[in-house]
């Protein structure tokens, strides 16, 4: 059955009291390394301490609780199947939440982004970082969201009176989607019928039509139409029969199937059907003829 659908999300992003003019934003920390990806801010809270001991329950807090030193883990598969981690890693410039991809079917590592788990640019002003429940990736629209809570005392952030402890939310943009994939898929131009021995339980096999229908119409025979007729004349069990498919691909979010019946002698039969709980065969004297 060649079924086309097209789900669309809508991503809301909410800003919690944000100030555009702060000195710094736990957004300042991420660094995209992969030129095809994009890190935005999705919300931030300004002294997350007492907005997550005080603040009304709601979904924002479930961010609240900081994953422990090393914090290395997988955040997920996208829509493509390629995985996604963090490791923490130490050089020269000094400590940091690499975020690794890993394409399907290998076991390589790509750097895509790097969040700043700690910098000194002067000693003794530090921004810490800590990854926290909450990251995520959205396989429908190709996103990963990244949680995270941190502080800044540099000289920049005293100035603005912004030391106080910030959790946000940032998403990075860019992975496959599930829309890029069923934009790749395309739908074979002929139909493949493997032949049974004893087709819906028949004795013989001596004429097989192919019908088709609105898949929302499937539950009534009689509004299904004839695609090909006897598509099978003398085909021994096991041989494959090919039946071309000349219809236009549905429209989008509407689908189609496809039905073989069988006709032995005077019999015909159209496979079945599950009614409470039984399996019954389908009338298939409701279909409509196949010259």
């Amino acid at each position: 059955m060649r079924t086309f659908a097209a789900i669309v999300f809508v991503v809301a992003t909410m800003s919690l009291s944000v100030d555009p003019a702060r000195a710094w934003s736990v957004r300042d920390e991420v660094t995209v390394s992969d030129p095809g990806l994009t890190a935005t801010l999705v919300w931030e809270v300004i002294n997350s301490a007492s907005f997550c001991q005080s603040s009304p329950a709601n979904l924002d807090r479930l961010s609240c609780t900081v994953i422990p030193d090393p914090a290395e883990f997988w955040f997920g598969l996208d829509a493509a199947g390629n995985a996604y981690g963090t490791v923490n890693v130490t050089d020269a410039t000094g400590e940091h939440f690499d975020i690794f991809r890993r394409p399907v079917g290998t076991k390589q590592s790509q750097a895509i982004a790097r969040v700043t788990k700690r910098k000194e640019p002067v000693f003794g002003q530090v921004t810490k970082m800590q990854l926290t429940l909450g990251s995520a990736i959205d396989t429908t629209g190709g996103v990963l969201l990244i949680a995270l809570t941190g502080s800044c005392s540099t000289s920049a952030c005293v100035a603005q009176g912004d030391t106080s402890d910030h959790l946000g939310v940032v998403k990075i943009s860019g992975l496959p989607t599930l829309f890029d994939l069923a934009l790749t898929y395309q739908p074979p131009s002929t139909l493949a019928l493997k032949m049974p021995v004893h087709p819906d339980a028949l004795p013989t096999t001596d004429r097989v039509d192919v019908f088709y229908g609105a898949s929302g119409s499937m539950a009534d025979l009689a509004l299904a139409q004839p695609l090909a007729c006897n598509v099978a004349p003398g085909a021994r069990p096991g041989d494959v029969v090919q039946v071309g498919d000349p219809l236009p691909n549905p429209a989008v979010g509407q689908g189609r199937y496809y039905l073989a019946a069988v006709t032995s002698g005077i019999e015909r039969r159209a496979g079945r059907r599950l009614v409470n709980g039984v399996l019954q065969g389908r009338v298939a004297s409701r279909l409509p003829s196949c010259p």
